[in-house]
């Protein structure tokens, strides 16, 4: 019977043992999880940007700037006014591919979406205020006019359906035959990723400051600029110019005209905004006059703001507004100088 109880006893207590440690096991393996998972957190994928397509960012600059220009001189029923500006903008889309033109018709209608559109109803939504769907307004006229240029360029029945196969789409109908598409295609309107000669010419107003004697003139200046796109904002240009002044010199006796000129090594970065630009101007010159023709160094900066228009035969027409600051160096010839120098500057950028 002792035997037996004994049995008993030690049957019962690896009984509940056994439970005991099954209610212990999940909690341990609940508390070393977390611990686990904080040694090693676990982190998702980080998804990479795609590249930029330069060939969509080079059409929608394109377009971008068409409707600008058109935008600028009044714009009223759609129809017609995409028609005036549907030459241009069939030689950007003529010149670039089918995907190309797809990828840009997706890429502004995210813009639409992203902005609040359609326009129609965003309208209506923020009060009837134009002012307010400024934005949203240009990217759908950016949208219809490339929509439409690739309906002429027969780029299916419906540009919006990208899914059809190039063999059910309509042919090239308006397209110059012997206009290519290309995947080198940067755009038309800008300098980007090219070569370009630039011819600039203006009149100026002056004012030349030296010790005891200010004078107040006139002239202007002609340059002559190679420029490199860097990208479809920003392009470098760098060359030579020759400029002249008139000075305003009264005396009690007389009143003379005495002639300065200046000849200088501009550099130039200029950043393009669509239409507008804006460029800063960083030059060394040689200073000299009719009556001294011995030359003293001196530096130059300056700034302009341009506007320009669509390129006509290769050559892009800009007119612009400029100001400089000319600091002429101390020699044994003549004293130092400070000459301010504002006036306006028409140029013809022209892709060769």
């Amino acid at each position: 019977m002792r035997g037996s109880r004994g049995k008993a006893h030690a049957l019962a207590r690896g009984a509940a043992l056994a439970a005991l440690a099954a209610i212990l096991t999940p909690s341990a393996a609940a508390t070393a999880a977390p611990s686990s998972a904080a040694a090693t957190p676990s982190r998702a994928p980080r998804e990479e940007a795609p590249p930029r397509d330069l060939a969509v960012v080079g059409l929608l600059v394109d377009l971008e700037k068409m409707i600008e220009v058109q935008q600028s001189l009044g714009w009223t029923i759609d129809r017609y006014e995409l028609d005036e500006i549907m030459s241009p903008a069939l030689m950007s889309v003529c010149s670039a591919t089918p995907e190309t033109r797809v990828a840009a018709l997706a890429a502004l209608d995210r813009r639409i979406l992203e902005l609040g559109g359609p326009v129609e109803e965003a309208f209506q939504r923020r009060g009837g205020d134009l002012d307010e769907v400024a934005d949203l307004l240009f990217a759908t006229r950016v949208r219809a006019l490339l929509e439409e240029a690739m309906r002429r360029a027969g780029h299916g029945r419906d540009a919006r359906d990208a899914s059809d196969p190039p063999a059910t789409r309509e042919t090239s109908t308006e397209c110059p035959f012997w206009l290519r598409p290309s995947p080198a295609f940067r755009g038309r309107e800008t300098d980007a990723y090219r070569t370009t000669l630039n011819l600039e010419g203006g009149g100026l107003g002056a004012l030349e400051a030296t010790p005891g004697r200010v004078l107040l003139g006139a002239g202007g200046s002609a340059r002559l600029l190679l420029g490199r796109g860097l990208n479809e904002r920003w392009t470098f240009l760098a060359g030579g110019e020759f400029g002249g002044t008139a000075q305003l010199e009264q005396t009690e006796t007389k009143t003379r005209f005495p002639l300065s000129f200046t000849a200088a090594l501009p550099m130039v970065l200029r950043y393009h905004a669509r239409t507008w630009h804006y460029e800063g101007e960083l030059a060394s010159l040689a200073y000299f006059t009719q009556d001294d023709l011995r030359v003293s160094p001196g530096l130059r900066i300056g700034a302009l703001i341009g506007v320009s228009t669509l390129r006509v035969r290769g050559i892009m027409p800009w007119a612009g507004l400029g100001v400089a600051v000319e600091h002429v160096l101390e020699t044994h010839r003549r004293p130092a100088q400070w000459n301010l120098k504002t006036g306006a500057r028409v140029g013809f950028d022209w892709d060769f």
